[in-house]
């Protein structure tokens, strides 16, 4: 099933079926999900995100194509034809739904809105099935998004893209907007090892911004639009046997929930010596 064209917008569910696609496609005209804060509703103007050369990634979800696996869930594949693929997963009638991407070109997904009581909020991410060819082991490796949250969408904790948890064996990585004032930060943990960076750049600000993680072997790097910051520290191995998540680490009612828009996630290990 191919992507919307430019401005129109999908509302997917997790656990699609052909009773959903019908929904999907009423959701263009009628409209669903978010409102006018970010999550969804009107498209935000046309603004510049650095864009960097993805041909050569690892992973990389643009979110152009979308397609329905024989269970009838709904997927966006790898545009760099690796053969992974990001599952919607929701709960309590969350919904993730596409948006136009970064400065108007393709499409973008976007997350439930921002949701004040504690318990029953909608909840929404991606998915990618764990796999070998994912693990960056010793090796050099990156990840990160475009990204694009409302002054009133942060809170302490936005997850954008995220494997492994924070006590899980095999290490952790992960990629979040972690303070209300919209400052990103990257965490990469092997073992007891861990090192973590934040950006002294806000990126909420309901424009686009190019948000990169680095990890070398001498540190861990935050990239925003081209602002470099830096936390030297050695990080050992990095293989996890959890899936990629994007959007939130879980569906728990205290998992970090992003509540803004995401294009272009992408993952790019460096080649063995």
């Amino acid at each position: 099933m191919s992507s919307a064209r430019r401005g129109t917008r999908h509302c997917i569910r997790g656990r699609a079926s052909v009773a959903a696609v019908v929904a999907l496609l009423a959701c263009t005209t009628s409209g669903c999900g978010p409102g006018d804060d970010g999550g969804g509703g009107a498209d935000p103007a046309p603004t510049t995100a650095p864009t960097s050369d993805l041909s050569d990634a690892t992973m990389w979800l643009s979110f152009e194509e979308q397609r329905l696996t024989f269970r009838g869930e709904t997927e966006f594949p790898d545009a760099v034809g690796g053969g992974f693929a990001a599952l919607v997963v929701t709960a309590n009638d969350g919904t993730v739904e596409v948006v136009a991407g970064a400065d108007g070109r393709g499409d973008a997904v976007a997350f439930p809105e921002k949701c004040e009581p504690t318990t029953g909020c909608p909840r929404a991410m991606l998915e990618v099935p764990p796999d070998p060819a994912l693990d960056a082991g010793t090796a050099d490796f990156e990840f990160g998004a475009a990204v694009w949250v409302a002054p009133d969408q942060t809170t302490t904790g936005s997850n954008i893209v995220q494997r492994g948890r924070f006590d899980t064996e095999g290490g952790l990585w992960k990629l979040q907007v972690d303070s209300l004032e919209g400052r990103p930060s990257c965490v990469v943990r092997s073992g007891d090892d861990q090192v973590l960076v934040r950006s002294a750049v806000s990126v909420a600000d309901s424009a686009w911004h190019r948000v990169v993680c680095r990890r070398d072997g001498s540190g861990v790097e935050i990239e925003v639009d081209g602002v470099v910051d830096r936390e030297d520290g050695e990080t050992g191995s990095v293989d996890s046997e959890w899936p990629i998540r994007i959007g939130s680490p879980g569906l728990g009612e205290q998992d970090d929930q992003f509540h803004g828009r995401i294009d272009d996630v992408y993952l790019r290990i460096a080649p063995s010596a």
